[in-house]
């Protein structure tokens, strides 16, 4: 009876073994054909936890590219627009300039007025324009609404909102993909201070507003400069508020005209009967100068009024082309942006692969020895196993 139990442990013994070394030969059989080190969480939990760490850092730098690629190409499209505004707006400005000369004929004057409509409509156009899924990119933050619209006397209006989208690109960084059309083509800082001038000069007069600022926010009144010679041979002025006059005295050109929080400075020469009007206005719209432009391109050159017009809008839309100008900046300084946490984010999926290659991948060579070995034990165990099966007493009987 002793000897039954000891042959029948003896041979489950070597059967065991025997199975424990098939088993191993096997995982490395699948090590080899896979390449990795690693078949299932069983085979090391702790670096199963940190592949799937791992794993998981890696899927949110993908989502973090793919969210750069989207950006920057939102961002290249708008700098390409606005790129396109730049030369409407210069085109404009140096056909100003020509107009201002009192050599050209009625019909060269004719051509260039076309010439400024026909920039004004692809302005118009490309403002409005849609990227590839059909969002306006110039509303804001409403892409389903068109932003601009032309009414029947040529006065754009904005339909969009002020707010800008922006893209998470990083665990701490969210990138502006938009600017609204408010702020690129409207909201340009008016060149000659906080008021729009409008002129009513003498014949030959030469006078030009160049800067009138007011440092009293709440004043918001309308001022009429109106100039008359004195008799001590010098040009006296009156400041009239709203209709009513407020000051008079000698016109000082290098002191300019001040008045409480207000100071105006004027350039040029001042003819007897001059007056200017000035309107409060901070910004002024792209467009607004477009349609002025258009108007007041067929103008009498001997108008003074009219060629002092043109020479505002020449400076309004040198203003607006530096407008612009910063606004690619921008644009540009974002696009830097995201090239650099595009090459932050691939340097460290760079690392986070070589991190889980340590855990997972195979080292052919250590496991080929192991396969070997463990190759040559399951043989060893093989011969045991056939010694076992047929040690019985009947053997020695």
């Amino acid at each position: 009876m002793l000897n039954r139990i000891s042959s029948f442990h003896n041979y489950q013994s070597v059967q065991n073994d025997l199975r424990r070394q098939e088993a191993k030969v096997h995982h490395n059989q699948a090590q080899l054909a896979s390449g990795k080190k690693l078949l299932s969480p069983s085979d090391d939990p702790l670096a199963s936890h940190y592949i799937q760490e791992l794993g998981q850092q890696s899927e949110q730098i993908r989502q973090y590219l793919d969210a750069i690629v989207l950006v920057r190409n939102r961002l290249e499209n708008n700098d390409v627009l606005v790129n396109n505004a730049e030369s409407f707006t210069d085109e404009a400005r140096r056909t100003l300039m020509e107009m201002i000369n009192g050599s050209l004929s009625p019909e060269d004057r004719e051509a260039m007025k076309r010439e400024l409509q026909e920039l004004a409509n692809n302005l118009l156009v490309l403002s409005n324009m849609q990227d590839a899924s059909g969002n306006y990119i110039y509303s804001g933050t409403k892409p389903k609404t068109q932003p601009f619209f032309r009414d029947n006397e040529g006065r754009v209006s904005y339909n969009g909102d002020d707010y800008q989208r922006k893209m998470k690109v990083a665990n701490s960084l969210e990138v502006t993909i938009n600017d609204p059309g408010s702020h690129v083509f409207m909201d340009i800082d008016n060149p000659f201070g906080d008021y729009e001038p409008q002129y009513q000069l003498q014949e030959g007069s030469e006078l030009l507003l160049e800067r009138a600022r007011n440092l009293d926010p709440n004043d918001q009144s309308v001022y009429t400069v109106s100039f008359t010679n004195l008799p001590n041979g010098k040009f006296g002025y009156q400041l009239a508020k709203d209709g009513s006059p407020v000051q008079s005295g000698e016109y000082d050109s290098e002191v300019g005209i001040k008045y409480n929080e207000m100071n105006i400075q004027l350039k040029g020469q001042v003819t007897p009967g001059d007056s200017m009007t000035l309107e409060p206005r901070k910004t002024f719209s792209l467009f607004d100068t477009f349609k002025d432009a258009i108007d007041f391109s067929t103008g009498s050159v001997s108008d003074a009024s009219n060629t002092a017009k043109l020479q505002q809008l020449v400076q309004e839309f040198h203003a607006a082309f530096i407008h612009l100008n910063k606004v690619r900046s921008d644009v540009g300084a974002r696009l830097s942006t995201i090239d650099f946490q595009e090459e932050q984010h691939e340097d460290f999926q760079l690392s986070l692969k070589k991190s889980k290659s340590t855990f997972e991948d195979l080292d052919y060579a250590n496991a080929v020895i192991e396969f070997s070995e463990n190759e040559r034990a399951l043989k060893a165990s093989q011969l045991a196993f056939g010694k076992t099966k047929d040690l019985t007493l009947f053997n020695y009987i």
